[in-house]
């Protein structure tokens, strides 16, 4: 395909130098000119296949199996293991350095990443060379439109310009030559399927189309194209060729082509809608306890909300932007709002366990809430496996209350899709479970990030492995979605979020898959945590302390959620105040709801506004308060082993779609 690419630039420059006349371009002849590439999908792949990343993991693995296994033979002969193993060194030492620096250690990704920079590129110089500056009118300066560049000025399609590249041979050698730079992009890309790169590479058809001032005959290769369900157009060609400029404008005047550097460098991007303080005293390694004021006119409501974050993400997932904000929800219903904090973890954590981020920095932070607030109710909101976590930590902190004889503050808990139980048959964590069988080798995670942690593009791998086509579905929904007023600025800060992960601590994270992800020791009453009572120290927790103290546990789950599949977001079926009864219930039982939504609902302003309506009518129905008793005399039966026979939960109805 090249060397034809090649050919045709070769032609058009003999025949400009002879002066002959030259067709004009049309947008089928260019979609015909730029090729089918493996950035096509041709073979119509549901997910993503980074091959040669994948095909170097395999080599990896084998040698480092090949290494252990001569380490194992020779050692009762005494030969140094260092002997075998010396080949690790450099990449061991390349591995810790780039994740010091916040990059990717795979070197193949990095290159891929570069890639798309470079595409990306590419398509910025060709809308800047096809446009130009017009004035606006006081419309459009009142109106803020997205393709404006100064208060004055906006950008058009010199309709000219674009003329001039499709019919004059200047023109066409530059406009195919461009094509051609960004044709081998795509053959020295190292992935296939449902890329970023095919996302991209829509948008270059987009552009060609909007260059010839024509759509491509072939209705279903017109990008983002509204058809009907039969397939049939409902916009004029003109009306869609406008949604294909305001698109590409509106991507230029952000400077948002190169998605991933928009994410992180792009002012719009700003993580957080409210104000917050470090509790002082609160800091211990990475981990923070942040205070949340209320804002000015907001009257206190006198209760405490504990917000337990997860630790493969930053925080923020709580706090994402104006209108997209759980805390701004919370604070305005006058809670004492505070948050846990992780950060990012250093290598001076890489040895820390579970037991650190979900039993020692709980009992701190708690403790000092409750030297704040010593006569006020605690109420608990966690995300994901920040739920998962905590929900083993307050049985075990109900456990310790019945030996001292002190109350327990906390009464209602709301899991925000929180999974608690995993196994093959009914959790839905089967894709997941299968991945760590086959690729996770425990023994090579140590070798690589024993002492600098799980950089966050090794945890995005393997969640995107769960969910087919993820990178391409986002890159394709901000793309589709650019040509309406705001929408640019509006996905911004969830995509610094997406793009920002922070690190997971070596020891927490091998617990994490062994314990709990693989072992399911939570669900099978197996799961130990350190306790400052010697009976209970190092003890499996007894989750149904859950059900002595009539917790209310509140579920909220999302069933096209493959990272908290509804069959694993169960702790309000099983623990607390469940009375026979775990549909959406009244006076202080617990609820299941359960819609159509995926992982990462906050970033609906519509979702998370059903969302905070419903949790604010489940904290307000206030259980009775628990008085603590003797563990004695109170016979609390058994954990069961399995998963409980599930009533019919009342669905909370359709609610859109859902990114990611």
């Amino acid at each position: 395909m090249l060397a034809k690419s090649d050919t045709r630039l070769q032609d058009l420059a003999d025949e400009a130098r002879k002066g002959l006349a030259l067709p004009r371009l049309t947008a089928d002849f260019l979609d015909t000119f730029i090729g089918v590439t493996l950035a096509d999908n041709p073979a119509y792949y549901k997910d993503t296949h980074h091959w040669q990343s994948d095909f170097n993991g395999l080599c990896l693995k084998n040698l480092f199996a090949i290494s252990q296994a001569q380490q194992d033979m020779w050692a009762p002969f005494g030969v140094p293991r260092e002997f075998f193993t010396g080949w690790m060194k450099p990449l061991v030492k390349a591995t810790q350095e780039a994740v010091a620096q916040g990059r990717d250690p795979d070197a193949v990704a990095v290159r891929g990443h570069r890639i798309e920079s470079a595409y990306a590129s590419r398509l910025r110089t060709m809308v800047i060379a096809l446009t130009s500056e017009v004035d606006a009118s006081d419309e459009e300066k009142a109106e803020k439109k997205d393709y404006l560049t100064r208060k004055e000025t906006k950008l058009v399609f010199d309709r000219k310009q674009c003329d001039r590249v499709c019919e004059t041979p200047a023109g066409q050698t530059w406009l195919l030559g461009q094509l051609a730079s960004l044709q081998a992009l795509e053959w020295q890309y190292p992935s296939y399927g449902q890329t970023r790169l095919r996302a991209m590479k829509k948008l270059l058809r987009s552009l060609l189309q909007v260059i010839t001032g024509e759509p491509l005959s072939e209705l279903r290769r017109n990008p983002y194209r509204k058809t009907s369900p039969e397939g049939e157009r409902l916009q004029s060609d003109a009306d869609y060729l406008k949604d294909c400029e305001l698109r590409l404008l509106a991507l230029l005047a952000h400077d948002a082509f190169d998605i991933r550097r928009f994410a992180l460098e792009s002012p719009n991007a700003k993580l957080g809608a409210c104000e917050w303080q470090t509790l002082p005293g609160s800091e211990v390694y990475s981990v923070r306890l942040r205070h949340y004021p209320r804002p000015e006119g907001v009257k206190a409501n006198g209760k405490t909300l504990y917000m337990v974050s997860p630790m493969i993400n930053r925080c923020e997932i709580f706090d994402l932007a104006p209108g997209k904000s759980v805390v701004e929800g919370m604070l305005q219903l006058g809670y004492d709002v505070y948050m846990v904090d992780y950060g990012n973890p250093g290598p001076d954590q890489s040895h820390l366990g579970l037991s650190f981020y979900g039993k020692t920095v709980h009992d701190k932070y708690l403790d000092m809430i409750i030297d704040r607030h010593p006569d006020q109710q605690i109420e608990v909101m966690a995300y994901c496996m920040g739920g998962t976590l905590f929900m083993p930590y307050l049985a075990r902190r109900i456990e310790e209350a019945e030996l001292d004889g002190k109350e327990v503050k906390i009464r209602q808990v709301a899991l925000m899709t929180t999974p608690i139980h995993f196994d093959d048959d009914t959790s839905g964590h089967k894709p997941m479970r299968d991945l760590i069988r086959e690729h996770y080798d425990p023994a090579i995670m140590q070798a690589f990030y024993g002492t600098s942690n799980l950089p966050p593009q090794t945890i995005e791998s393997g969640m995107h492995a769960i969910q087919p086509g993820v990178a391409f579905n986002v890159a394709e929904g901000f793309y589709a979605r650019a040509n309406f007023h705001g929408a640019i600025d509006d996905a911004a800060p969830f995509l610094n979020w997406l793009n920002s992960g922070t690190r997971f601590p070596t020891v927490a994270h091998k617990e994490w898959i062994e314990k709990i992800f693989m072992g399911n020791e939570i669900w099978e009453g197996k799961y130990c945590l350190p306790s400052s009572q010697k009976k209970l120290d190092g003890k499996p927790v007894k989750m149904d302390a859950l059900n002595t103290a009539d917790i209310a546990i509140f579920d909220y789950r999302g069933q096209r959620d493959p990272i908290a599949p509804v069959g694993s977001c169960l702790s309000s079926e099983r623990w607390g105040s469940t009375r026979e009864n775990i549909q959406m219930t009244r006076g202080g039982l617990n609820r299941t709801i359960e819609k159509n939504i995926g992982h990462i609902f906050v970033v609906s302003q519509k979702l998370l506004g059903e969302y905070l309506e419903t949790v604010a009518d489940f904290l307000k129905d206030e259980p009775p308060r628990h008085q603590p008793k003797s563990t004695a005399a109170k016979k609390v039966p058994p954990a069961k082993t399995g998963a409980r026979k599930r009533t019919p939960v009342k669905k909370a109805g359709d609610s859109g779609s859902q990114t990611q």
